[in-house]
């Protein structure tokens, strides 16, 4: 049996709080774009916005991808104690289809003829809500809380 490594706990958990800080500071910087987005959306008036807002508010989703694709590296990349490998495995593939999902959003925004692709936005949506659920009871299982 491996012995339990102090260090090597306390290098995980703030990798893992590092990651989840960061997850949460990218979701909320993206949070303004989305619900502008989401408000053009709902008033039929994406075609009206000024393409500089648009473009802007695909680079940020991009950016917002790119956050969480490297937080997804970081999670496979890290040392587990052999206590959460099972737990960790699980968070890892669901912070990795998270990114994914993230992805499908910022995908979906049509620069070139301003446009949303309204099924993938929408499966988006509810993949990111699934995954973030899935991350958030492995995070709850590793923290005990």
């Amino acid at each position: 049996m491996a012995k339990f490594n102090p260090k090597q706990m306390q290098y995980y958990v703030t990798t893992l709080q590092d990651v989840l800080t960061n997850t949460q500071e990218t979701a909320d910087h993206v949070s303004p774009f989305f619900v502008k987005l989401d408000e053009a959306k709902e008033a039929g008036k994406v075609k009206d916005m000024a393409k500089a807002e648009f473009g802007e508010i695909k680079a940020e989703f991009d950016d917002a991808v790119s956050a969480y694709q490297a937080n997804a590296k970081t999670l496979a990349a890290v040392q587990v104690p052999v206590r959460f490998m099972g737990v960790h495995k699980t968070l890892a593939k669901a912070y990795a289809d998270y990114a994914e999902a993230t992805k499908m959003m910022a995908d979906a925004l049509n620069e070139k003829d301003q446009s949303i692709d309204e099924a993938a936005f929408a499966q988006s949506e509810k993949d990111q809500e699934t995954f973030l659920n899935k991350i958030q009871a492995q995070v709850t299982k590793i923290f005990g809380a």
